[in-house]
């Protein structure tokens, strides 16, 4: 490769960064693969169906327009960006940060009592991309946004107190944990007097002698108060962080049914049924209504009635057969089954039976 070829290539993948989107996208984030992918492709479906019933016809009857290409490229770009933060906010649910913001939201905390943090976590996970896709009530934004927050504190201002406290305690030989003891001391005079103890016990016997006055300790003593200051500050800020988390993670439990069954659920311990990995070409190869296959089926249905005795009514005969067909169509009622499924009927409620 180039000299140039380098270039554009740096060129094109600051470009991709910047608008965040990658050619090609990720793994199982091209439209393909989302239509092959059961869950995916009926998430799919539901964002295509909030504002273009029209578009989602087009594509199952694979009869697309000359502007549906990039419709669809839109609409792949909104869904894929669902997907990502649903799985980074999967990432930032543990079994230990619930607990967390549990004990600063009593609400929330009814939640983690009733299931446990392993079964919350898990409940909540589950629905997190349907969440991100269906809700109205911008209830998912809410918890990004949350979680986004806590992370960015997480990983900034709380991170450079930690680690100026845990270098502070390394530089003066003092286990984190007796100095955690000694501010827990609540005289003002003898948690001083404790913390220079702390201080001046890794000294040696020449230290020591020259520190009678407390002229050596008492720079670090002073660090290890104002350092007091900030680990509060610190501790206080992330419990606010915790508050709002648990708000908006029992907003989204208690007032949307699709948490909430998940809920029930866990709480049962209803079985974990795998669901299956085919998308979109299952469907419609299960569901789509066939032609012949009808016709097929009617000239069966007419011979066993004419060998009946008595025969059926043929009018009732036909209304009998069309109810047959559709059960057949309808027996999974979601997702692209049930989209496939309602052409199906469409098409069988307008079909002259003969």
């Amino acid at each position: 490769m180039g000299l140039l070829d380098q270039f554009r290539q740096r060129k094109d993948k600051e470009k991709e960064k910047t608008e965040g989107h990658p050619i090609p996208p990720p793994a199982g984030h091209t439209l393909a693969e989302v239509m092959q992918d059961k869950t995916k492709s009926d998430l799919f479906l539901k964002l295509l169906r909030k504002n273009d019933d029209a578009l989602a016809m087009r594509l199952a009857q694979g009869k697309l327009q000359e502007s549906d290409i990039s419709l669809l490229e839109d609409k792949r770009k909104i869904f894929s960006e669902k997907i990502t933060q649903a799985e980074k906010v999967e990432k930032l649910l543990t079994e230990e940060n619930v607990v967390d913001f549990a004990r600063n939201h009593p609400d929330f905390e009814k939640i983690i009592n009733l299931l446990g943090p392993k079964k919350a976590v898990k409940a909540i996970q589950s629905q997190l991309k349907e969440l991100s896709v269906s809700d109205e009530e911008d209830r998912f934004n809410k918890i990004v946004h949350a979680l986004n927050e806590y992370d960015k504190y997480k990983n900034g201002e709380y991170k450079v107190v930690n680690d100026e406290v845990e270098k502070l305690c390394k530089d003066n030989k003092i286990k984190p944990q007796d100095y955690f003891d000694a501010l827990a001391i609540k005289d003002p005079e003898e948690k001083k007097k404790a913390l220079k103890k702390l201080v001046t016990g890794s000294y040696k016997w020449y230290d020591k002698v020259l520190n009678m006055t407390g002229h050596l300790s008492k720079d670090a003593v002073k660090d290890l108060q104002s350092s007091e200051d900030s680990l509060e500050n610190s501790v206080a800020q992330l419990d606010l962080f915790y508050q709002e988390i648990g708000t908006v993670l029992f907003s989204s439990v208690n007032e949307n049914s699709f948490m909430r069954k998940a809920l029930s659920d866990q709480l049962v311990n209803a079985p974990n049924v795998e669901k299956p990995k085919s998308g979109f070409m299952d469907a419609r190869s299960e569901t789509a209504f066939n032609d012949a296959q009808y016709k097929a089926d009617w000239e069966t249905k007419k011979r066993k009635n004419a060998g009946a005795r008595p025969p059926i009514d043929l009018e009732v005969l036909k209304q009998q057969f069309r109810e047959e067909q559709k059960a057949k169509k309808n027996k999974n009622k979601t997702g692209w089954y049930a989209f496939f499924a309602a052409i199906s009927d469409a098409i069988i409620n307008s079909k002259e039976l003969n």
